[in-house]
């Protein structure tokens, strides 16, 4: 089966859709427009939660994991993206975790330098801090105290004011992140000096975490495999520096990120433990201000000892994810909807018809496995080109228009395989399906015979 999923990527040296569409990272990209919206909530950005946990952790497994994921699960997924989640894991405790890597450990000593705990939540940057190795008036990494910080973070209004958007785009090898930033005009509420700010220049760090949504792994603890949200793989760019005045930008930041198979653990490299499915990954930017080491809660519940000169760790000033950057431009994804698949002599067509309301798509890509039944046997997700009915060119210039889609998969008889199908329009919205499995059957047992289909002919709007 994997022999012949490489023979199929060996040949496909260019891809269906329009490469001269893809633009390399020093192109620009669709105009992403830096405009006011309101923020879901009515809070003056979007505060980020970076969690760090343990699976063989039994205080994390057992009381502020699942109330991280239940709170995620609530809020998370709304319209508008009104915070987002990084989960960072570790091996204190002992044990086993086959999602800890070194960059996560190290992310964990930023904030806990010397010696460090789990469970530990900080929001936006330690302005407040919850369990962990921290002050002895942290409060309880518990649902209602993450309730609570995401509120008192997203309400800051003592903060310079930044727009931050993000955009990215998988090619089936790698992903390419763009960012922009603006330092807006500050609201008259602000008060450098009372924050004790030399004045209101923005010396600010951006990084771009790349995540992955759904991760399933297991637990020495719960003694089960565990489905985890937003798990920090790697960084497509860490800590960029940088300097504004109020008014000014940074625009078209580029960052690319091959998808590993390997990662680092104490220093040694080894093959990655738990494969990554590129269809649930996506990058949260976040901006930090590197002058701003406050917390007004007035209970002592900030960082005071991280950071880069362990005095405390800079406060986010916003954060940003490609589905939080369509909702403020108002961009609609493209649809997806499945067709019924036809197999032949161990040939799979995956049929979609992909709709971007006239617009132009820049790519379509079917993301897919072999499946099995044994969840410790675990295969790198591949990719295949869709071929895209409606593309027209004018001499080298080629644009995707809506239109009926497929890719044949070359899969061994009687092999099962999950997939799922990724689009992109022109400014990089994302939409995705859900994973869905599909067998091929030799031809004496195809013919005549309907193929097995699990959860085809959906329509699906997402954009992820």
């Amino acid at each position: 089966m994997l022999d012949s999923i490489k023979a199929v990527l060996a040949v496909a040296v260019a891809l269906s859709f329009c490469t001269s569409c893809l633009p390399g990272l020093t192109a620009e990209v669709g105009e992403i427009e830096t405009k006011d919206a309101e923020h879901p909530y009515g809070w003056t950005h979007r505060p980020v939660l970076e969690h760090f946990t343990g699976l063989s952790c039994p205080p994390c497994m057992s009381g502020a994991h699942p109330d991280a994921s239940q709170l995620w699960e609530e809020e998370g997924y709304l319209e508008g993206n009104p915070w987002n989640y990084i989960e960072f894991h570790e091996l204190n405790g002992g044990g086993e975790d086959d999602l800890m890597t070194d960059e996560s450990r190290d992310r964990m000593k930023y904030y806990q330098p010397g010696v460090s705990g789990t469970p530990s939540l900080d929001a936006d940057g330690g302005y407040v801090e919850m369990g962990g190795s921290h002050s002895a008036n942290a409060p309880s990494a518990s649902y209602e105290e993450m309730k609570s910080a995401l509120k008192d973070s997203g309400e800051r209004d003592q903060i310079k004011m930044v727009d931050l958007k993000v955009a990215s785009i998988y090619d089936g090898q790698r992903f390419s992140v763009r960012v922009d930033i603006e330092y807006v005009e500050n609201n008259e509420a602000f008060d450098p000096t009372s924050m004790e700010l030399p004045d209101d220049t923005l010396n600010g760090r951006l990084h771009i975490f790349m995540v992955e949504d759904h991760v399933t792994a297991w637990s020495t603890v719960n003694d089960a495999y565990v489905t985890m949200h937003n798990v920090f793989r790697e960084y497509s760019l860490e800590g960029k520096d940088f300097e504004l005045q109020p008014g000014e930008s940074l625009n078209e930041i580029y960052a690319d990120w091959e998808v590993p198979t390997t990662i680092f653990r104490d220093d040694i490299e080894e093959p990655i433990r738990v494969p990554i499915n590129p269809a649930n990954v996506f990058p949260v930017a976040v901006v930090y201000d590197l002058d701003d080491t406050s917390s007004s809660r007035g209970d002592g519940s900030g960082n005071e000892d991280g950071g880069d000169g362990n005095d405390g760790s800079p406060r986010t000033l916003n954060s940003a994810t490609p589905e939080g950057t369509a909702y403020d431009e108002q961009a609609e994804p493209p649809t997806i909807e499945l067709g019924d698949p036809t197999s032949e002599g161990g040939k799979v067509k995956i049929n979609a018809v992909i709709d971007d309301d006239g617009g132009e798509l820049t790519a379509a890509l079917v993301v897919y496995r072999e499946a099995t039944e044994d969840s410790n046997n675990s295969y790198n997700w591949s990719y295949k080109p869709m071929t895209i009915d409606g593309k027209e060119c004018d001499g080298d210039v080629c644009t995707i228009g809506s239109g009926k889609s497929f890719a044949v998969l070359n899969i061994d008889d009687s092999t099962s395989v999950e997939y799922s199908i990724v689009a992109y329009d022109g400014n990089w919205t994302k939409a995705s399906t859900d994973v869905t499995t599909v067998s091929a059957m030799s031809p004496e047992e195809a013919e005549g015979l309907p193929l097995l289909l699990i959860g085809g002919g959906v329509l699906l709007l997402a954009a992820v």
